[in-house]
């Protein structure tokens, strides 16, 4: 259809007689025009991240020690990205790699089951251990809820 209508208006100019750089100028405006439709209709097609994948991603950035990327993840307002990352930076606990057992959603609310393995000061291996993990779906996209802390600032999965 475009090839045509293209065609088209460029043979009616040509048999006009009108100035030729107008038929090109018009056919580049179209193709911009399809161009942003295009565009605009990738973007409203964009798939939205599953629970799995968001809760994959933020666990490998914990494992990674990326703070800031898996700030990102938390539930808007929960904390200040101040507070969080001196928490994670000072915590006891490493985190070293996640798998994913399960995962129960219940509406807007989801518990992810996870196998973890973590460092602890004072040990040379690895601890391997089993963490629920909540989430919570705010306007369609899934966000971590950080465990309540202690006064001492570590949390009942820290706490074993």
């Amino acid at each position: 259809m475009l090839s045509f209508l293209l065609t088209r208006r460029v043979g009616r100019n040509k048999e006009d007689g009108a100035y030729p750089r107008r038929g090109r100028r018009e056919r580049l405006s179209t193709l911009f025009a399809l161009s942003a439709v295009l565009v605009v209709a990738s973007a409203c097609s964009e798939k939205v991240a599953t629970l799995e994948e968001r809760a994959q991603a933020y666990w490998q950035a914990r494992a990674k020690g990326k703070v800031e990327q898996a700030f990102a993840f938390e539930k808007p307002g929960s904390i200040e990205q101040s507070t969080y990352l001196k928490k994670l930076v000072t915590s006891h606990v490493t985190f070293t790699s996640c798998v994913i057992q399960s995962i129960k959603e219940k509406d807007d609310e989801a518990e992810v089951e996870l196998q973890v393995q973590y460092l602890l000061p004072g040990l040379s291996r690895s601890v391997s251990s089993s963490m629920l993990d909540k989430w919570v779906k705010i306007e369609g996209q899934w966000y971590h809820l950080l465990p309540l802390a202690r006064d001492d600032g570590t949390s009942s999965d820290e706490r074993g």
